[in-house]
């Protein structure tokens, strides 16, 4: 009887740890991992590099490039837990904006869909925050909603973020230092459709404004991870986040236009001849 106790925990533990996806790299390897993480942003080459002490990300003043970072190249189902831990070390407060710094943002869908965000913001009033936003669409209709919250004064502006969700809702965490636990701060309604983007990185507020930070690594767990590149045939094609259009197919019409172009002037060309003759 002990024996089949021990074995239907043992079954049960193994059913629940492989029915759920994970998917992590830590940045502190000096590497980043391009078949997975797709560069997001202007000159989002120029502005990532991979250091001994992980991802450092920069957005420039004098320069609109609004986000710099990453996002996977597969989608997100079911409940989830994603978290990054980082070390922003410059920021200037921007003149404009809803605030610069780091941030993790999800869409499930298009602009008009559900989408959360949380991240760390130095604000146009110089205010050191940690900014929640979440939409939920109800009956057709967007809602918007945000909030902020005051970092810690002594907080060496290190940190984590987290986005737990559970069912539709969201749960936002944050930890004043890397590698710590987190607390959370608030629980809001969003979706519990699949997130067909994540976007991790840092928000420019304007383009005077500059932010660096150092990404040391990222977690993902979740029911399912879909298009998940490590699971996938060699030949099967990577996932395209919604930002990514498929390349367009080449296209011929330079040749007919062309070709036309031609006939044309050489008929009038002709015309022009008989007329004169």
């Amino acid at each position: 009887m002990r024996m089949r106790f021990l074995l239907a925990i043992f079954f049960t533990v193994a059913a629940t740890s492989l029915s759920a996806d994970d998917y992590t790299w830590d940045f502190r390897n000096g590497h980043f991992d391009n078949l997975s993480l797709v560069p997001i942003g202007s000159g989002a080459v120029n502005l990532l590099e991979p250091t001994a002490e992980g991802l450092r990300i920069t957005a420039p003043a004098g320069y609109a490039v609004r986000t710099v970072g990453f996002s996977p190249r597969f989608r997100i189902r079911g409940d989830f837990e994603i978290l990054v831990d980082f070390t922003i070390l410059k920021w200037t407060q921007p003149e404009d904006g809803y605030g610069s710094g780091p941030t993790i943002y999800l869409s499930m869908g298009k602009t008009d869909d559900p989408a959360a965000s949380i991240g760390r913001k130095i604000r146009t009033d110089g205010r050191d925050v940690f900014a929640l936003f979440a939409a939920r669409v109800e009956e057709g209709q967007r809602i918007p909603s945000a909030k902020l919250f005051d970092a810690p004064q002594q907080s060496r502006r290190t940190g984590r973020l987290q986005l737990k969700r559970t069912g539709h809702e969201i749960t936002y965490s944050v930890a004043d230092r890397k590698y710590a636990s987190v607390r959370e701060l608030a629980t809001l309604p969003v979706s519990d459709a699949d997130v067909t983007l994540t976007r991790i990185g840092v928000e420019q507020s304007d383009p005077q404004s500059f932010v660096a930070m150092i990404l040391h690594n990222i977690s993902i767990h979740a029911d399912e991870l879909p298009d998940l590149p490590s699971e996938q045939s060699r030949t099967a094609q990577l996932y395209r986040p919604r930002y990514l259009p498929p390349e367009e197919p080449k296209s011929n019409r330079w040749i007919w236009q062309t070709a036309v172009a031609l006939l044309l002037t050489c008929g009038f060309g002709f015309w022009l001849w008989k007329r004169t003759n």
